[in-house]
């Protein structure tokens, strides 16, 4: 069968590593798999069993948390929420042995990614078939969208070293969040140091030269808590071109191009004074340098230095917030200040800067139900593109939001409003309003309806622009049934005046389409413990997207199924199988793209309480494959590493 051609003649790879690790493994009798209670709270520590429930824990591994805040920016069980929302928790992370975060957001349903190249290569992450640059991402609450670009965040920068949990919440969010949502939000929280000296360090090494150290340093007690990550990685990386489907040398690996190598530092430091049981300062700092190497295009090699253009990228993101949370009665306030700052180097250089201020109020004002009310400040500012300063370097955005959740028994609504009273476009009114009924034990049926904008940037301004260009709008609804392990969803998105590109340097500028393009689909996904010994997951997505003139967009695939089966083996050992099926997918240019399978695996081995050994292997079946065409892809990579707390 086509579908699973990468399958032929290598069964071997699959049969030696499974062979391998068994060959470490303990007995997997008399295992006992203990249930823990896991709570958080949105402020304090010692508050971690008043606010939210409790949910169980397969073998202490695979945990999923019961709460979320990207669809309400307030901490919310997920039981009283109505959207859709993936999470991804630090467990899941360790136990399926993701690479990176791309790999990590790729295993939800609904998202997709097209990478020009290997490690710390730029690409694009669509959520239900929205480009990047409708995807808000943050990170403990600060925004990294890099303004002075056109791509959304450079969320391949981002290292999954710390991260507590993922939140993707997909449709427009533009009622709560504004412009940068109207595709949805993807929210990552880093980990919280646990009470007195918390501390932990990790290496990992591989192929193409992969080296990675990390280490985490924290103390909490009643008074305050702090923490601080380091993390250091490296690697030689793989030729970011390839040859185009067609050309010479198509499918082959060693061809002696140039191989574009990828670097990343971050140091993160976050913590909290409780000034007293109800009041609590916070503060976040990040400071990321990388720098990765690319080529001259797509199936086009090229050489650090030509004699006249360096093909290598440093790009710098600072991201700052100081903070305070108040409890109060049945108020919650939430004052925060966030800063974040990029600079890239190529092209002579960019630099983008946002400011954020916002207040918001929190009344819970009968049982399970809360009013959100706040408003809030951003600007824009563009220093440098190109090389060049624009004449039009800042934007400002003042909004108001509210946002009100009612639990009347087994019934749950929510709705949501904000109104954006922007400087340079016209100001914008957007909401969403849903429904969830749990109907038999915690079964449910859902159905929200959404809508959101996207403002011209800066960079769109400046270049070409027309004074007709107005913001693109989009709305769109959901219908989903399922429970805790369970979930069908129906979507229906469309996308107004859509932004494009046109013309050619230097008659280049930017236009609206004329009418809708649409995104429509299905999300289907399942979770299933078996015998208490294994956890299988798997997910399907159906997407039709589509352009205004009903042609189907690029770089999305129409079909994707995604797979995992974990082992838990001993007490100490935990293997994870996991796989992939792309299905048919065009390029820009028409080329197809798709139709093909990948499969990873990867083992735990913990020795004690602190020490533990993991092993990866990515693309078992070294199947060649291409994301975008013309720009090359990791073939079967193996990775050692170990973790010790202290």
């Amino acid at each position: 069968m086509k579908l699973f051609r990468g399958f032929r003649k290598k069964y071997f790879s699959l049969a030696a590593i499974l062979v391998c690790s068994a060959g470490v493994s303990l007995e997997a009798e008399n295992i006992s798999f203990e249930a823990k209670d896991y709570s958080v709270s949105q402020n304090f520590a010692d508050e971690k069993e008043e606010e939210l429930d409790t949910i169980q824990v397969i073998a202490d591994i695979n945990r999923k948390k019961s709460y979320e805040q990207s669809s309400s920016r307030t901490l919310k069980q997920k039981s009283h929420t109505v959207d859709s929302i993936d999470v991804i928790t630090s467990d899941e992370i360790e136990l399926k042995g993701f690479g990176s975060i791309i790999e990590a957001l790729n295993s939800a349903a609904g998202v997709s990614s097209a990478v020009n190249g290997g490690y710390g290569q730029s690409g694009s992450l669509y959520l239900r078939g929205f480009d990047a640059k409708h995807t808000l991402v943050l990170i403990d609450g600060v925004r990294v969208n890099d303004v002075s670009g056109l791509s959304g965040a450079q969320i391949e920068l981002i290292d999954l070293y710390d991260i507590d949990r993922i939140e993707i919440a997909k449709g427009a969010q533009s009622g709560v969040w504004g412009s940068d949502a109207s595709g949805g939000v993807i929210n990552i929280i880093t980990k919280r140091k646990k009470q007195g000296f918390d501390s932990d360090v990790s290496a990992e090494f591989g192929s193409n030269s992969w080296q990675k150290y990390a280490g985490s340093f924290g103390y909490a007690n009643e008074l305050f808590d702090i923490s601080l990550s380091l993390l250091s990685m490296q690697t030689n990386g793989i030729s970011a071109a390839a040859p185009r489907r067609g050309e010479s040398g198509y499918a082959k690996r060693d061809l002696g191009w140039e191989k574009d190598g990828f670097s990343n530092t971050i140091l993160h430091l976050k913590g909290g004074v409780n000034i007293s049981h109800q009041d609590r300062l916070e503060f976040f700092m990040r400071n990321a340098k990388a720098k990765n190497h690319f080529d001259g295009g797509a199936g086009v090699d090229a050489n650090d230095y030509d004699g006249f253009y360096e093909y290598f990228n440093t790009i710098r993101t600072s991201l700052y917030s100081l903070g305070y949370i108040g409890s109060y009665e049945k108020h919650k306030i939430d004052i925060k200040v966030n800063h974040s700052s990029f600079k890239r180097s190529f092209y002579n250089g960019y630099i983008g800067k946002t400011y954020e201020a916002y207040i918001s109020d929190e009344l819970s004002y009968i049982d399970d139900s809360s009013f959100l009310a706040g408003f809030g400040y951003l600007k824009d500012e563009v220093k440098l593109s190109a090389g060049e300063k624009f004449q039009n370097d800042s934007q400002d955005d003042k909004y108001i939001f509210a946002v009100n959740s009612n639990k009347l028994g087994d019934f749950i609504v929510s709705q949501s409003l904000r109104f954006d009273i922007r400087d340079t476009f016209k100001d914008k009114l957007t909401f969403k309003i849903g429904a969830k009924y749990n109907f038999y034990k915690d079964f449910f049926v859902s159905a929200s309806y959404k809508t959101g904008f996207l403002a011209p940037n800066l960079y769109q301004q400046n270049y070409g622009a027309t004074d007709k260009l107005k913001a693109e709008e989009s709305s769109g609804y959901e219908l989903s049934v399922g429970n805790q392990n369970f979930a069908l969803t129906y979507f229906d998105q469309q996308i107004k005046d859509a932004i494009n590109y046109g013309g050619a340097w230097p008659l280049d500028y930017y236009y609206n389409i004329n009418g809708k393009s649409s995104y429509k689909g299905i999300e289907a996904s399942l979770r299933q413990n078996f015998f208490e010994l294994f956890l299988g997951e798997v997910s399907y997505t159906y997407l039709d997207a589509k352009d205004a003139d009903s042609n189907r967009l690029a770089r999305r695939p129409q079909n994707k199924f995604t797979g995992s089966l974990s082992w838990f083996a001993s007490n100490s050992l935990h293997m994870n199988l996991k796989g992939s099926y792309t299905g048919s997918r065009y390029d820009t240019n028409g080329v197809q793209t798709g139709k093909y399978f990948l499969a990873d695996y990867s083992a735990n081995y913990d020795f004690n309480k602190h020490l533990s050994i993991y092993l990866r292997v990515h693309n078992i079946f070294d199947r060649y494959y291409q994301e975008v065409d013309g720009y090359g892809t990791l073939g079967r990579s193996f990775y050692v590493g170990f973790r010790n707390g202290f």
